[in-house]
């Protein structure tokens, strides 16, 4: 990224997120039972160790549910799809979801995580998260 165009973006939690080598999320993971959360927590909430590491989660995950949000609040361009993915890891996440046709998205399909404008701050900056589209 250039330097006028880091200046015209801000990334939301970049800690939960990277597109080093391709876009995954940066999930935890228990030292002790090896089970995965999303965002990382403090504690495992399955055998309660505060062993937990920085944890890739698979670029790609199952659209378990998802909504057309078709009114929103200010600065969130509309329509936008939302939805809930299922990792392999374990994990259900949330986020919005980007499709060609929003219409065509369906329970069961591949989606991957990919990176992208989720809405506009107050001084008209593109605030970039992560996202999920269908996969290619």
């Amino acid at each position: 990224m250039g330097e006028k165009a880091s200046n015209q973006n801000e990334i939301y939690r970049p800690d939960l997120f990277s597109t080093t080598p391709s876009p995954h999320l940066i999930a935890g993971r228990c030292k002790s039972c090896g089970k995965y959360t999303f965002p990382k927590y403090y504690a495992c909430p399955f055998c309660f160790s505060d062993e937990l590491e920085d944890a890739p989660l698979s670029p790609t995950g199952i659209l378990h549910s998802f909504t057309i949000v078709r009114r929103s609040m200010p600065d969130y361009p509309v329509p936008y799809g939302l939805g809930l993915v299922d990792f392999p890891e374990g994990v259900r996440v949330m986020a919005q979801l980007e499709a060609d046709n929003l219409e065509e998205l369906r329970l069961g399909q591949e989606m991957e995580v990919t990176v992208g404008r989720v809405r506009k701050s107050s001084d008209g900056k593109d605030i970039i998260s992560y996202k999920f589209r269908p996969k290619s």
